[in-house]
């Protein structure tokens, strides 16, 4: 009595270590199965061992252990994935209560509004003896410049009331903050920090984190500020 009949036909049927040599010659599988690719390949190989050499105890095992194994790390990554998302979003709604802040940067620019004026400051290392700040428009030109003498080291605040040395309002815009000294002939720049308005948020899908565009229109990364003002 046969039992071919039974079965797929001989050239269908192979033994145990046929089936592992012809998985060894074909082309290399992607070590990156997915749960779906897994189970489709673990299918195909018990339906044509052949049933008079079946799949060892052992190796139906381990072939088990893997898929638990697949399973088990697509879960982890299904979980941090979801854990990643609601991080964003926690971060995303915490930067909405920052509209409106002030926020201190390092740069000397600042947005001039219609009235008012704006603060800025620096930090000397040593006392200073005549210091130049002077004020530039969002073109390169200098509209306001003024002398300061005698500084002692330590913070060093100044204002500027939004006129320009003929006591001329200036129009709405950006501007920045110069101030330098002249050492040997040279001029140095220093560094200054002024006040600004976070107007937008926003999430960095590149860098991973969030955003914030400032008054006087710089993208800044919340990693980039330091010190929020009062």
């Amino acid at each position: 009595m046969g039992i071919e009949a039974n079965y797929n036909s001989a050239s269908n049927v192979l033994t145990t270590d046929e089936y592992a040599k012809s998985q060894s010659a074909t082309q290399p599988v992607d070590n990156d199965l997915g749960r779906s690719a897994f189970l489709t390949l673990f299918t195909a190989q018990l339906q044509n061992q052949n049933p008079l050499d079946p799949m060892q105890n052992e190796a139906f095992v381990s072939q088990l252990a893997q898929f638990s194994s697949l399973e088990s790390m697509q879960n982890v990554d299904n979980s941090v994935k979801a854990m990643s998302e609601g991080m964003q979003s926690d971060r995303i709604l915490l930067g909405t209560n920052l509209l409106g802040t002030k926020v201190n940067v390092v740069g000397g620019g600042f947005a001039l509004s219609n009235t008012g004026g704006v603060n800025g400051y620096t930090t000397l290392a040593e006392n200073e003896d005549s210091l130049t700040l002077s004020i530039e428009n969002s073109n390169g030109e200098i509209v306001f410049e003024q002398d300061i003498e005698n500084s002692t080291s330590g913070r060093l605040n100044f204002q500027w009331n939004g006129l320009n040395n003929q006591d001329v309002r200036q129009p709405v815009g950006n501007y920045k903050f110069i101030l330098s000294k002249d050492e040997d002939g040279e001029k140095i720049s220093l560094p200054v920090n002024t006040d600004q308005i976070i107007q937008s948020v926003s999430w960095n899908e590149t860098q991973n984190e969030m955003q914030v565009e400032i008054q006087d229109g710089r993208i800044l990364a919340m990693s980039d500020l330091e010190r929020f003002a009062n």
